[in-house]
């Protein structure tokens, strides 16, 4: 942390010193003079300013004791400590420091420590203040989800129902857009669960996944709901009904889950949607959390002004915690959309997200959105390869992410790889049809590659997006291969008027993100099919 950093920290160092002393001397830590000596040389190191030298090497010679042979490489205790860190940390907050201000977190895929203003509370068994909603402050969404119940007769099936809270867990925990609680720290609620909103403010987070499991005697019932804990309101909810067939129970349950996490997780489920549509209605500050949801909002409302906003709240977020891997990702995917769309962005666009993208890597190796832009910077270099091998990187993270499934399918297509993006934006939209412009895009490549020009239309036609000069080309270049000609006037002149120096070099702006020449060709016959006389008519009413 630079130190000109330090000084937007809205605790004094004083502070942050005096609630790291409180950790350290009560009974949880002062048992493991281990993680109390972790715990104290990273945040003293922070506090002056020096975050580059957290390191698994520094923090096993300096705080650990380790001998300066140490190679972290063969040696696994720092990252084994720092799991034990975070999980004392978090059992302090919701115990003995469930009261303080601030909150000392280690975010996974870092040893550099936050500082936040500890708002989770609890008293008279809902807030800590009379007439005020609970607040949180957390570096992202968080999620807990609940033992489901079981409601068979003499509990059958206990197998069954138990599966559903660990596996929706574990699949939940491969997703970097939501962080879960660890599924035996809910145990405690499977019986006799208090309100709502007292788990929520005990687990301190924002949605919790609770259900049920019944059964009649020709059928089997998994009901599951999505709570919002601020208030306590049930937000989404889904019945599953089975045939009753004992020797396929794993199977329904399955299906159940992976149609659950499609629906809710991901980059586009219903959990960062509805956190996003929430947000927008206050003018959100400027921390990791609403820089998030400003990048979600981006994504399926590509606009000037919106990337302008994303762009402030995720450098205000990387001010905070240069070391949000996360938040590198984002900005490299903004700073290359940028790129292709015309946005005023870096001076060297191509490069800088590239360098974001090797950063986020470096800082978490198994950050899925990094690689993702890691493979985007890839595209616009040229180098095919490279890219691809970063797509199957980024699926093999997290096969399960329907939001990344659909992302890399696009990609693919960009790629010419067109049969696997087909499959994979089929997957996609197939499991979670809410889904950003640009998977239609996608699909409008494939179909266009294949010259399936009626199917090229039909998905060009659901590109609605008013600042991206993409709109009227795909429709306009699909009519005219149909022999629409009138019909892709109003297009072309859109094309033409809004966005005059990409029409006049229609082959370049292509080729920024698509590598496969012979398309591009395609598209650009297929535009300019409508005719010179056409172009004529509609330059001179612009003129």
């Amino acid at each position: 942390m630079p130190s000109e950093l330090i000084k937007t920290l809205s605790h004094s160092k004083k502070e942050i010193r005096d609630e790291m002393n409180r950790i350290l001397s009560s009974n949880l830590f002062s048992r493991s003079s281990v993680l109390s000596n972790f715990l104290k040389f990273v945040v003293d190191e922070t506090l002056e300013g020096r975050t580059e030298e957290l390191k698994e090497y520094t923090i096993a010679v300096n705080a650990l004791g380790k001998s300066a042979d140490f190679n972290p490489q063969v040696d696994a205790i720092v990252r084994i400590h720092a799991g034990r860190l975070r999980r004392l940390l978090n059992e302090y907050y919701t115990g003995p420091g469930k009261t303080d201000l601030i909150k000392i977190e280690v975010v996974k895929g870092t040893y550099v420590p936050v500082f936040r203003t500890h708002l989770i509370n609890k008293s008279n068994g809902i807030t800590a203040e009379k007439n005020k909603t609970i607040q949180y402050s957390r570096s992202k969404l968080t999620l807990a989800v609940l033992p489901f119940r079981n409601l068979c007769p003499e509990n059958e099936f206990q197998f069954f129902v138990d599966g559903f809270g660990e596996e929706l867990t574990r699949l939940f925990s491969l997703s970097q857009d939501v962080s879960v609680v660890a599924h035996h720290s809910t145990r405690k609620y499977a019986v006799n669960p208090d309100d709502i909103r007292v788990i929520g403010t005990e687990l301190g987070v924002h949605y919790m996944i609770s259900g049920s499991v019944k059964r009649t005697a020709k059928e089997i019932r998994v009901n599951v709901e999505l709570v919002e804990t601020m208030n306590g309101i049930q937000i989404w909810s889904q019945t599953y009904n089975n045939l009753l067939n004992i020797d396929n129970l794993i199977n329904i349950q399955d299906q159940i889950i992976e149609n659950v996490c499609s629906l809710l997780g991901g980059y586009y489920g219903f959990i960062v949607r509805k956190s996003a549509v929430a947000h927008r209605k206050n003018p959100p500050s400027m921390v990791s959390f609403d820089a998030a949801l400003w990048n979600y909002y981006f994504h399926m409302n590509f606009s000037q002004e919106s990337y302008l906003k994303t762009r402030q709240a995720l450098e205000e977020a990387l001010r905070h915690d240069p070391n949000y891997a996360q938040g590198l990702a984002m900005l490299a995917e903004l700073t290359l959309s940028a790129y292709s769309l015309g946005y005023p962005t870096a001076e060297n666009p191509v490069n800088e997200g590239y360098k974001l993208a090797k950063k986020a890597i470096r800082i978490d190796p198994e950050c899925q959105h990094a690689y993702q832009e890691y493979a985007w910077a890839n595209i616009y270099l040229k180098r095919r390869e490279e890219a691809l091998s970063a797509m199957d990187r980024c699926l093999a993270i997290n096969p399960a992410s329907v939001s990344t499934m659909g992302t890399i399918g696009f990609g693919m297509a960009c790629a010419g790889e067109y049969k696997r993006a087909h499959v994979l934006l089929t997957q996609s939209l197939n499991l979670n049809p809410h889904c950003p412009w640009w998977f239609y895009l996608g699909f409008f490549l494939v179909h266009y590659n294949n010259k399936q020009y009626k199917k090229a239309l039909e998905y060009a036609n659901k590109i609605e997006t008013l600042d991206v000069f993409l709109d009227p080309l795909t429709k306009a270049a699909a009519m005219a291969q149909l022999g629409m000609t009138d019909e892709a006037r109003a297009d072309v002149k859109k094309l033409t008027k809004n966005f005059p120096q990409i029409a006049d070099n229609l082959k370049t702006s292509l080729s920024t993100f698509l590598l496969d020449n012979s398309l591009v060709d395609e598209i650009v016959k297929g535009f300019n099919r409508i005719g010179a006389s056409c172009l004529m008519v509609f330059l001179s009413l612009i003129e």
